[in-house]
């Protein structure tokens, strides 16, 4: 089996720590030039200077995802650097928990609008780039959350289904064009954002893990690889799907105390 990407344009959005700087590395470790989405270019040098150091080849761009000015000149700029994308990665995602009687319309407008309004403005410039030369591929990160109805996460959860059913609309639409589109939903893994949430004391990481059928969390790699997966030409009849990576969390349906 074969996984190389030798050679083709990678964006990765939300690249610069967490599950997007595991998926950028994997990327890149494969074979393809990648350039690394942040909020701030300065947050993707760290994950730009490892991929390079490794022999690998990236660029760092600074991008707010939910603004559609700021995307177009992005994907412009990786265009006439690195060249026209063939695989686009639509990680960049946010967290907020507040209880639904709580949550206010800026928490609900956060979680759109960088969970799923980038999602639809990153693979519209990456499809009209793909389009005319006949193919391309786009992963999106969803979440388990996606799927289950988890307390205080209203606007996350609304967001990341959002995010899978995108997926086959565009998955549907794009086909004729050669251009593939899949949904990776994660479970719980181990980053920056739930060490914070423990820390914060909104969640208990050894909770998940007894949780969680492997009674382990998730690793960036563990994401990244199916990533790499997908995106390769091995799974080149698969668009349109969903595929779950959670230790088994979602196909677990018995309450288990210890």
């Amino acid at each position: 089996m074969t996984e190389a990407l030798d050679g083709r344009v990678a964006i990765v959005t939300g690249a610069s720590r967490g599950i997007g700087k595991s998926i950028a590395l994997e990327l890149a470790s494969a074979g393809a030039r990648v350039a690394c989405f942040a909020t701030r270019k300065a947050n993707a040098s760290d994950v730009v200077d490892a991929i390079v150091a490794q022999g690998g080849e990236a660029l760092a761009i600074g991008c707010r995802v939910e603004n559609s000015h700021e995307v177009t000149e992005a994907f412009e700029e990786v265009s006439d650097v690195l060249g026209p994308v063939d695989l686009l990665v639509n990680n960049a995602g946010v967290s907020n928990p507040m209880m639904t009687l709580e949550m206010t319309e800026e928490n609900w407008d956060q979680h759109m609008n960088v969970n799923c309004k980038s999602v639809f403005l990153c693979s519209q410039a990456a499809a009209r780039q793909m389009k005319g030369r006949r193919g391309g591929n786009i992963v999106n990160i969803g979440s388990i959350l996606g799927r289950n109805a988890f307390p205080a996460t209203l606007g996350y959860c609304a967001s990341k289904a959002a995010v899978d059913h995108m997926t086959r609309v565009m998955a549907i639409e794009w086909a004729r064009y050669g251009i593939r589109v899949n949904c990776i939903v994660p479970g719980y893994i181990r980053t920056e954002l739930i060490d914070q949430l423990q820390r914060d004391g909104k969640l208990e990481i050894a909770d998940l893990e007894r949780r969680t059928p492997q009674r382990r969390l998730g690793s960036g790699s563990d994401i990244a690889k199916a990533v790499r997966f997908v995106a390769s030409d091995d799974a080149g009849f698969m668009t349109g799907e969903a595929v779950v990576v959670d230790g088994g969390w979602s196909a677990f349906g018995y309450y288990q105390s210890k």
